[in-house]
This record gives C-alpha cells, sequence and structure tokens, in this order.
C-alpha cells in the first residue's frame, strides 16, 4: 500500500479569528470615512477642509482594501503535513518546519495553555471563543526562522508558553495528528532503513 504524501490543509483558527475581527473594525471605519467623504464632497455643508477630503477618501480606499485584505485573507492561513516537513501558512509567511525539527506532539487544553486572567482584557475578548478548543502543540529543536521574525507574522498565542514550540488551532485536532504521526512515523521508519543498510555508515547515509 503506498503511504501517504500529505495530510489535508487545516485552517488556522486563531488567524481566522484575528483576520474576522480585523475586517469588521475596518469595513465599519470604512465606510464611515466614506460616508463622512461623500456628505462633505456631495453637500453643500463642508465638514472638513477641501485638502483635508483627498485625505479622507485616500484612508476609506485604504481601510476598504484592508477589508478585502482581512476578508479573503482568513482562508489562506493553514497548516499542513508532508511526507518530511510540515508547512505552515499565513498570506504573509511561508514556511517549512523539518521533522528533524520535531520533538513530539501532543494535544493541550488552549485555555491552560494561555489561562484568561493572564490576558488583558481586550485579548480574552479576542480569544473567548477558542477557549475549551483543544490545540496541537508541537515542540521544536528550533524555530525554522528567528523566533523574532516569526512573531512579527505569528500571533503570540501560536507560541508554546513553556517550551520552544508552536500552538496550532485547526477544527479537527485529532484527525490532523493522526496525519501527523502517520507522515512523520513514514519519515522517521525510512530514516531508520537508510542508516541500517549495508555501506550506509561507510557512506555517511545518516537521512
Amino acid at each position: 500500500m503506498r503511504r501517504q504524501k500529505k495530510s489535508k490543509r487545516y485552517p488556522l483558527l486563531l488567524y481566522q479569528r484575528v483576520m474576522n475581527r480585523l475586517w469588521g473594525a475596518t469595513l465599519t471605519l470604512g465606510l464611515l470615512l466614506t460616508a463622512i467623504w461623500g456628505w462633505s464632497w456631495f453637500s453643500d455643508t463642508q465638514l472638513l477642509a477641501s485638502q483635508d477630503n483627498v485625505w479622507l477618501f485616500v484612508a476609506a480606499v485604504v481601510l476598504l482594501g484592508f477589508t478585502l485584505f482581512a476578508f479573503f485573507g482568513r482562508k489562506v492561513a493553514y497548516i499542513q503535513a508532508y511526507k518530511d516537513h510540515i508547512r505552515l501558512v499565513t498570506p504573509f509567511l511561508r514556511t517549512n518546519i523539518s521533522y528533524r525539527r520535531v520533538r513530539r506532539f501532543y494535544p493541550a487544553d488552549f485555555q491552560q495553555l494561555f489561562p484568561p486572567h493572564e490576558e488583558s482584557w481586550a485579548r480574552r475578548q479576542l480569544l473567548l471563543p477558542l477557549y475549551g478548543k483543544t490545540a496541537l502543540v508541537v515542540e521544536l529543536n528550533g524555530y525554522p526562522l528567528h523566533p523574532i521574525l516569526l512573531r512579527f507574522f505569528l500571533a503570540p498565542q501560536m507560541f508554546s508558553p513553556k517550551t520552544t514550540g508552536l500552538v496550532f488551532l485547526v477544527p479537527d485536532w485529532m484527525k490532523f495528528s493522526m496525519e501527523l504521526d502517520s507522515l512523520r512515523g513514514g519519515w522517521l521508519d525510512s530514516r531508520s532503513s537508510r542508516r541500517a543498510a549495508p555501506g550506509a555508515y561507510h557512506y555517511g547515509m545518516d537521512g
């Protein structure tokens, strides 16, 4: 039987939550600025100076453009396991995590990882729908990119609070865990087979 080469794509729920909040807020503000600009442009009553109307229009366009980006971008972020790595994708980041870096992975209660009483009020409101869900924690020997760069693109709650690792909230953590276990297990078996092959050590075939 042929081995599975990759898992399905699993959306990142935390990223979706952040984008949902952003597109709703920017849409509201963008429409408000558009309404003010339209009133000042078409009405006899000027709310702002004419030169300010231009900047108001630019701000409205930028906000509405970001609204579209956030609305469609929330579906772009996903995690996917392959036969020799895990692929992490967001609109601004695409990186592969080699199984060489993976120490272990296990399920954990998201609320226990990031207790509500330790978060600010604003952050609790953001995370509220995610409390009670199970996340998959992937412990690593090291990050695939510099942590500062990763933290620029990923939410703080995607980093394991006590170990070097990443936290993934996906719609079906159990299925993703099984697929990841199968693919990584195949990689480990293949690596062991190459090491055990005659002459492997002589030729430096360490996988």
